[in-house]
């Protein structure tokens, strides 16, 4: 694996827990499917810029603060 998809994947599900949402929440507020999400959060899956900024759009953030350096 990655070591940057898992980074992002641990800073993706820490917005999710504090914005007390589940994943199904996440994925249907920004038109994936859930099972995308948990892969995402995971590690285990390449992100698409449409998602990165649908994940940071929808949590407040700026895409750069899910991304590792």
């Amino acid at each position: 694996m990655d070591e940057r998809l898992v980074q992002l994947g641990e800073r993706v599900k820490a917005a999710r827990v504090a914005a007390r949402e589940t994943q199904a929440e996440v994925a249907s507020a920004i038109g994936i499917h859930r099972t995308h999400l948990v892969q995402i959060e995971a590690g285990r899956e390449n992100i698409t810029i449409g998602t990165l900024y649908g994940l940071a759009d929808h949590f407040g953030v700026s895409a750069a603060q899910l991304l590792p350096d």
